[in-house]
């Protein structure tokens, strides 16, 4: 019995071993044979290998994760330069006062004209409109009075729009890095003698004054 018992145990030992060993062999790693066929990684996988297909909603929403925030600006400046652009080149709509839009801008960039957009707008006898007794100023003043779907009203809209991407860096200049404007039909000491670098509607724009 005694050694019935231990051909028994001995027996049930191989096969342990033997198991322990296949399993090694199935999960150590194959030898090398020769270069790696790199052109492997372009062709399709066959069908049944290979990772599960990835659900069409997961590349969307990585997409989503991937996207960069939308640069955040200054309500505030962004406020004032809209009121600006508004009071100053309405006349000439969205491409007039999406240049004075950057002139403010250009100001502001250039240090010289106060730390926020608002010191820039502000400065005196910087923007006719809000010198006093300019009748711009009165209408800035009263922006919200506008009668809704009136023209003006429309181009109110369109500043605060222009003022955002400006502000966000979404939008060209067509100055070409004004800081400076006037209508064509005057000519102030500041610029004689000065060329102007672009005219968009009746405005001459300049980089440098006298």
């Amino acid at each position: 019995m005694k050694r019935a018992l231990a051909v028994l145990a001995l027996g049930v030992a191989l096969i342990v071993v033997a198991q322990a060993r296949g399993g090694s062999e199935r999960t150590s790693a194959p030898e090398a044979a020769g270069k790696p066929d790199w052109g492997a990684w372009t062709r399709p996988l066959a069908p049944g290998v290979g990772p599960a297909p990835v659900p069409a909603a997961v590349p969307a929403a990585i997409s989503r994760v991937a996207e960069p925030a939308p640069e955040e600006i200054d309500v505030v400046d962004a406020h004032w330069m809209a009121l600006t652009m508004w009071g100053e080149g309405r006349g000439e709509g969205e491409a007039g006062m999406r240049a004075v839009g950057h002139v403010i801008h250009n100001r502001w960039q250039a240090k010289r004209h106060g730390a926020f957009v608002t010191d820039t707008v502000s400065q005196a006898w910087q923007f006719s409109a809000w010198n006093q007794g300019d009748p711009n100023r009165t209408a800035m003043l009263n922006i919200d009075a506008l009668p809704p779907g009136s023209r003006d009203h429309r181009l109110w809209l369109d500043a605060k729009r222009i003022a955002a991407e400006i502000l966000a860096g979404r939008s060209a200049d067509p100055t070409g890095g004004a800081l400076f404007y006037h209508t064509a039909g005057v000519q102030p000491s500041w610029s004689r003698g000065v060329v102007p670098v672009a005219q968009i509607g009746e405005h001459l724009f300049f980089r440098a004054s006298r």
